[in-house]
């Protein structure tokens, strides 16, 4: 029988430390690429200011917390305001030792903290479906929609092509990366590319032996987004108006 179930996941909000930064990356790619059918992302910050309609959700479906550090605020949130979480997961028990090589910041990223976010994304991944097998057959969760507080984290971002090798091939969440990039001031040219392309990596994934052609393409998608964004700047300014 077909049925709609969702597993809500509460990433931890720690912008302080890697750990942090490495649930927030891995829920996200549960949500964009491994179980984007069967999963929904409450956004902590929310949840824990009052946002009703996050506490529900949380009450009425299984749930899975992922904690950054032995602090424990999203478990611990969500068990006061909601009731008992289903799967509590807490990355430095996942990951050990690996956590202590692993950035900050996503622009800092490297191959640690790509292997980082693949291992835990496929750990919450894991026990999306155990919680999904779980669930009763006349149990069907509400459309993720009418359940959304508005946080555009739990929406799948766009994607973009980009031309690889004479292909098309289309990378998940790439107009939102190059419009992070541009805001954070990254100029085009050759010093973007190996950015480019870690950012790009986090989302997407690309095999070794795919990565020098991947960062020529990315780099010069980037420099047409660049070129497009300057262009709408300059339609846009009070002299053009004019003309």
């Amino acid at each position: 029988m077909s049925r709609e179930t969702k597993v809500g996941i509460i990433a931890c909000s720690g912008e302080e430390i890697a750990a942090g930064t490495l649930t927030r990356l891995a829920t996200r790619r549960v949500l964009e690429m491994l179980r984007p059918q069967s999963t929904v992302t409450l956004c902590l910050p929310l949840f824990l200011a009052g946002e009703e309609q996050e506490r529900r959700f949380a009450r009425l479906h299984p749930t899975i917390t992922v904690d950054g550090c032995d602090k424990l605020c999203a478990k611990r949130g969500t068990e006061q305001y909601s009731g008992q979480v289903q799967v509590s997961l807490n990355v430095s028990d996942i990951l050990g030792d690996r956590v202590a090589k692993c950035h900050r910041s996503a622009r800092d990223f490297d191959r640690s903290d790509e292997e980082a976010v693949f291992l835990l994304a496929e750990r919450i991944a894991a026990e999306v479906d155990s919680l999904s097998q779980a669930i009763p057959e006349n149990e069907v969760s509400p459309n993720p929609g009418t359940t959304s507080c508005g946080c555009s984290c739990g929406s799948p971002p766009p994607e973009a092509n980009i031309q690889l090798d004479g292909k098309n091939v289309a990378v998940n969440g790439l107009p939102l990366i190059f419009a992070h990039l541009h805001k954070q001031g990254l100029r085009p040219g050759p010093g973007c590319a190996e950015q480019v392309l870690q950012t790009a990596s986090i989302y997407h994934e690309i095999r070794d032996e795919d990565r020098e052609s991947y960062r020529g393409a990315l780099a010069a998608a980037y420099e047409a987004y660049c070129r497009r964004q300057g262009a709408d700047l300059l339609q846009l300014s009070p002299k053009n108006k004019e003309l």
